[in-house]
């Protein structure tokens, strides 16, 4: 029932955090379209909230320190995957991370199909743009991570149905690998490994979701989802909150990336492969609640809005990423002079490129072309402002920080990501710099090693667009917009 070690692993990368406990708020439906609300770890929203202890400081830190271990975590999972057995390299993959998981956002949904007066179970999952599985604990198993709600009663659902699956029979759904060792018992089974060592194994079903629609109905689809019946290693990246007094919340993964098994991909006419998000600036280390957007409530354009289109890229080896192709930086206006070749992934070793990833807190960028944006930098502060700005050694855990000049027009620079066809401009200041009452620090991040990227793209840099993920186009737009709380 619960598959066996040697079943095909499937990447899932822990990434996007921690959403509301407030259920009458989660989502909103039409028949072509949904959006669901979802809300930072931080934000005093959370059911996860550190508490106003925090400083400002020791909030940017924990994002700061989010971003290096989402960094690692991703390069390991890419450095670790073997692309013909589609298996972890487990000795890479016991490396300790000291990743906190759901640095970012968690969903509200409603799974199964109960008796009156609770017709579906209601569970939070992780969001993540990284993942492709959706799955949850189920009771009946063996192991698991703590969780506060009552396991997910699978058979006492009307609506739960495994996946059947016979090899000699080539019988098996689309969604079930089509190997002999996924099948246990004529049942179709499923490994999600993570480079942490942690694992989710359990049986592959079709289960019914069900999310508030936006006229106060409730609007179900079916979701081929992992039922999840022994989940090992997870502490202390899920489950550990009691030992800090903190709620453990999350019951599991709901996956969003470009594959087919993804989240994203099952949503038919509702999510027409495409989603959007328009994220808020830091203010003081935490952002404030958004929506995924998905369908035809994906929209962008309104209001004279200037639309950009860049390439959403899917290399063979690394298929369900989201890729961008990264020309050029510019500083100030001035172009640093990056060849196209610097950001590129190459094929041979599967490393390199660039990709977007909202559960990245901030960008984070290989050391030497790190070393470049940073020479511009303090090259446009040096020539236009005419100062050289001395580091503050107080926020050592950026790597490029400076005191405020006593300067009454002092400026901060622009600064552009020239992506093919398009020009990403980050003309406000908090999308650039993490910027205190006495200093002020670039908001990237140096990887000081050799690694499967070159950069990643994170939340700090997509803050004041939207962004729609057009995955069936193949497709990243984005416009200006000043997000508000809603949009």
């Amino acid at each position: 029932m619960c598959g066996t070690q040697n079943s095909l692993t499937l990447i899932i990368l822990l990434t996007i955090s921690h959403v509301s406990l407030l259920l009458n708020l989660v989502i909103a439906v039409n028949p072509s379209g949904f959006s669901m609300k979802i809300i930072h770890r931080d934000s005093v929203e959370s059911p996860l909230y550190p508490g106003d202890h925090l400083t400002q400081d020791e909030r940017l830190q924990r994002l700061v320190q989010q971003s290096k271990d989402r960094a690692r975590y991703i390069g390991l999972q890419i450095s670790s995957f073997n692309k013909t057995t589609n298996s972890i390299n487990t000795d890479i993959a016991r490396l300790p991370l000291a990743y906190e998981v759901g640095s970012f956002y968690v969903a509200l949904v409603g799974i199964g199909t109960f008796n009156l007066p609770q017709p579906f179970k209601n569970y939070y999952l992780m969001v993540d743009t990284a993942s492709e599985l959706v799955w949850t604990q189920c009771e009946g198993g063996v192991s698991y991570f703590r969780q506060q709600e009552p396991l997910y009663p699978a058979t006492s659902s009307s609506t739960y149905e495994p996946l059947r699956c016979n090899i000699q029979r080539g019988e098996r759904h689309p969604l079930c690998v089509p190997l002999p060792e996924r099948c246990v018992n004529e049942t179709c089974t499923y490994q999600a490994q993570y480079a942490s060592s942690s694992s989710s194994i359990g049986v592959l079903a079709k289960e019914k979701f069900t999310v508030n629609s936006d006229n106060g109905g409730l609007q179900p689809f079916d979701i081929i989802m992992g039922c999840g019946f022994n989940q090992r290693n997870f502490d202390p990246l899920i489950g550990s909150g009691y030992r800090s007094g903190n709620p453990d919340v999350i019951a599991g993964i709901l996956g969003l990336n470009a594959g087919p098994r993804s989240f994203l991909n099952q949503l038919g006419p509702a999510g027409g492969n495409k989603f959007a998000h328009c994220l808020m600036p830091y203010t003081n280390g935490t952002a404030p609640s958004t929506y995924l957007r998905f369908g035809a409530d994906a929209r962008i354009g309104g209001g004279g809005q200037q639309v950009y289109t860049t390439p959403l890229v899917s290399y063979r080896d690394n298929p369900y990423f989201y890729y961008l192709i990264l020309e050029d930086i510019s500083v100030g206006g001035n172009r640093l002079g990056f060849h196209p070749r610097d950001f590129e992934f190459q094929a041979n070793n599967r490393r390199g490129g660039c990709l977007i990833d909202s559960g990245s807190p901030i960008t984070t960028m290989y050391g030497p072309h790190f070393d470049r944006v940073a020479q511009g930098i303090v090259g446009y502060f040096l020539v236009n402002q005419g100062i050289s700005l001395v580091p503050a050694a107080s926020r050592s855990y950026l790597n490029l920080c400076f005191r405020k000049p006593s300067i009454p027009d002092f400026k901060y620079p622009t600064m552009t990501f020239h992506f093919e066809g398009a020009t990403f401009l980050l003309d406000q200041p908090d999308t650039i710099f993490s910027i205190t009452a006495n200093d002020f620090c670039l908001g990237i991040l140096r990887v000081p090693i050799v690694g499967p990227f070159d950069v990643v793209f994170g939340a700090m840099q997509q803050a004041r667009k939207r962004i729609v993920h057009d995955v069936g186009e193949g497709s990243l737009l984005f416009a200006k917009e000043e997000c508000q709380l809603g949009s």
